[in-house]
């Protein structure tokens, strides 16, 4: 299938939990740009985030990540900025966006920002659509013969998200992956 001129980012977040309205919060994140197919190495961003509480220790045990190892990364402000930067012009791609998205948003109100207004493609979606449920991503991976396996950490994860998008957009083509095209616009809380 032809590409389209767009850059795509597969985004990744790993949290301490799954409620950011109870105080659970980013402690990773990676973006993987996509651009014609190929995933372009030269612009990857990963990075631990601080978001100044501590890890519980179920989410390190999930995650392999301490409160010590996050101690000097970058704030959630900084982090932001760079989600930014990088949604800008491009199409996000995430598996079960509503809830990257929603951490994301939870993590712009705490530091004073607006919420992301962004475009994105939920792999999760797609897989609903064409199977009739849900996927899980290391489930998707597999069946699609992805050797990258799902660690439950954001570098390694966006990139499983990332070929699994490419593989949706070379089976489908952009008219079809383009009606999974979404708009964020932030939620109600």
């Amino acid at each position: 299938m032809t590409w389209d001129d767009n850059v795509y980012c597969a985004v990744d977040i790993e949290t301490t939990g799954i409620d950011p309205s109870g105080g659970d919060r980013i402690i990773e994140i990676a973006i993987i740009p996509i651009y014609k197919g190929k995933i372009v190495k030269e612009w990857i961003y990963t990075s631990l985030v601080n978001p100044k509480v501590s890890i519980q220790t179920y989410a390190q045990s999930v995650h392999k990540i301490s409160t010590r190892d996050i101690q000097s990364a970058p704030g959630l402000d900084e982090v932001l900025a760079v989600v930014r930067k990088y949604s800008r012009d491009t199409i996000l791609v995430f598996h079960n966006a509503r809830f990257d998205l929603t951490f994301l948003d939870y993590a712009a109100k705490e530091v004073g920002q607006l919420p992301l207004d962004v475009y994105y493609i939920d792999t999760l979606e797609i897989s609903k659509t064409l199977y009739g449920r849900g996927k899980k991503l290391e489930t998707l991976a597999l069946e699609m013969g992805i050797q990258q396996k799902v660690t439950h950490r954001a570098y390694d994860d966006a990139m499983v998200t990332a070929s699994v998008f490419i593989r949706f957009f070379d089976i489908f083509g952009w008219e079809r992956i383009h009606e999974f095209l979404r708009r964020w616009m932030g939620r109600e809380y």
